[in-house]
């Protein structure tokens, strides 16, 4: 069940969502739902990726977690300018895939 809650928001934003949501009879509530959830999942994925640079967890852990494919994280690291870091345990987590 969804739960209400307060944020405050630059008036110029709130301006543009305002614009947006009747321009496109959009329903401003579930427009910034999604718009919330959107981001949040980048910033989760910015997150994670971040740990697998700084060496807190695996390749294998980053894609469980976002439910990527090994070939999708190689495609993320790449759009986001990062460098991979192959680990001895990275090369035997991934005999284990299917």
């Amino acid at each position: 069940m969804a739960k209400p809650t307060t944020i405050r928001i630059p008036e110029d934003l709130l301006n543009e969502i305002n614009e947006l949501v009747q321009e496109l009879s959009l329903d401003r509530s579930a427009y910034l739902r999604d718009v919330l959830r959107k981001g949040f999942s980048l910033d989760k994925q910015d997150r994670l990726l971040l740990k697998y640079v700084r060496k807190e967890l695996s390749q294998m852990e980053v894609c469980k977690e976002l439910n990527w494919d090994p070939w999708e994280f190689l495609t993320q690291l790449k759009a986001r300018n990062l460098h991979l870091n192959v680990e001895l345990e990275d090369w035997l987590d991934a005999a284990d895939l299917p």
